[in-house]
């Protein structure tokens, strides 16, 4: 906790300004309770964790104030806290809320909107983040999850990265494009894992930027449109990885006829010499699949082949048929990265597997859907 009430009931923000003496002083001198239960805190201000609040032991307070924080999410809080206070935004650190019985981080109101502001340094559960985005929704409070920079983003520029359920689950959406904001409170510096491009599991391309502090604003800053030319090595990066996932699953596959994936190329005459360059490309939503674009949408062709369809006579009925055709849950997730899909093919003119196109062409239709922001 950094955040404590005095004898005369007013809040008192622990900050990194008070020097070691001033904070011996404060120990000696001054009081402090709970803002909740108005019981008395122990100020604790040693060598190795940042000064913090902390109850007695044995307090019936503990459930709600949580006190096992890391240095890092201590030190993070007062950065943030600091940095919004010099924007003149008049943030509330660790305000407790009733109505929901949950404290975030910081609060701030701008504007008639409310923002309630998370620092997640530690692992949170699915079922615990989406009661605690729902809590603050329900309320009209926007919630605003930053999550502490792990090591292997601290790069910059394009890069392949694995992003763990956990991380996962703080990726955000601005118009088509996902991105995952972190903080540092090492550098003070926000890196910015924008134009997500799902390849595989839990493997993504992304482009990393970093913003430091002082040059953040808020809300936060979305990340821009990223140049063609570096979208290309994304698309270039892509199509290695397409070709170099293709030779291991034709060799190494156990179930022959019986795989599905197999069964569609070998029926559409597809080979790793001769696979159309619209096969295998990254989409919104692809993630929502349990494997590789390719598979989906080479198992899409041969459908379509299956019962005459084409890109431009697939409807919603067909989509559907699809997935209970291929053995493959439809969730809306990946409707819609079907929808997409489909959409793309339309565009390019495409009505059957074996025809051909211009790479460039493809790249034109990508860049426009994958990475539009306004």
């Amino acid at each position: 906790m950094l955040v404590a009430l005095t004898e005369k009931q007013q809040l008192f923000h622990l900050t990194s300004k008070l020097s070691e003496q001033e904070l011996q002083q404060l120990k000696q001198r001054r009081q402090f309770y709970c803002p909740q239960c108005k019981e008395e805190l122990l100020l604790k201000a040693g060598q190795i964790k940042i000064p913090h609040f902390a109850h007695y032991k044995k307090s019936k307070c503990d459930s709600l104030f949580s006190e096992r924080e890391s240095t890092t999410h201590l030190l993070g809080k007062q950065q943030l806290f600091q940095h919004f206070t010099k924007l003149k935004l008049q943030p509330m650190l660790e305000p407790y809320l009733p109505l929901l019985r949950q404290r975030p981080d910081i609060f701030i109101s701008k504007m008639d909107r409310q923002y309630a502001i998370e620092f997640q340094c530690s692992p949170i559960s699915q079922d615990l983040f989406r009661q605690r985005t729902k809590g603050y929704l329900k309320a009209n409070i926007t919630p605003i999850w930053l999550l502490h920079t792990p090591e292997k983003f601290q790069a910059s520029g394009m890069m392949k990265i694995s992003i763990n359920h956990f991380n996962a689950q703080f990726i955000q959406q601005y118009n088509n494009q996902y991105f995952l904001l972190t903080y540092d409170v090492k550098s003070k510096n926000f890196y910015y894992l924008s134009n997500l491009i799902h390849i595989n599991k839990m493997q993504y391309f992304a482009f990393v930027k970093i913003l430091p502090l002082h040059q953040q604003r808020f809300p936060f800053l979305i990340p821009d449109k990223i140049p063609k030319e570096i979208f290309r090595q994304f698309l270039i990066s892509f199509r290695e990885y397409r070709d170099q996932y293709l030779r291991p699953r034709i060799l190494l596959s156990k179930k022959g006829v019986n795989d599905r994936f197999l069964r569609a190329l070998y029926e559409l005459q597809l080979t790793t010499t001769n696979l159309p360059i619209f096969l295998g490309i990254p989409v919104m939503n692809t993630n929502a699949f349990d494997s590789f674009c390719l598979e989906w949408q080479v198992q899409l062709f041969y459908f379509m082949k299956c019962h005459s369809l084409t890109p431009k006579t697939m409807n919603q009925k067909a989509i559907s048929y699809f997935f209970e055709w291929s053995g493959m849950e439809q969730t809306s997730e990946r409707n819609a990265a079907v929808v997409q899909y489909l959409k793309i093919l339309r565009e390019l003119n495409i009505g059957q597997v074996h025809e051909s196109m211009s790479l460039n062409k493809l790249f034109e239709a990508l860049y426009d859907e994958c990475v539009a922001i306004e």
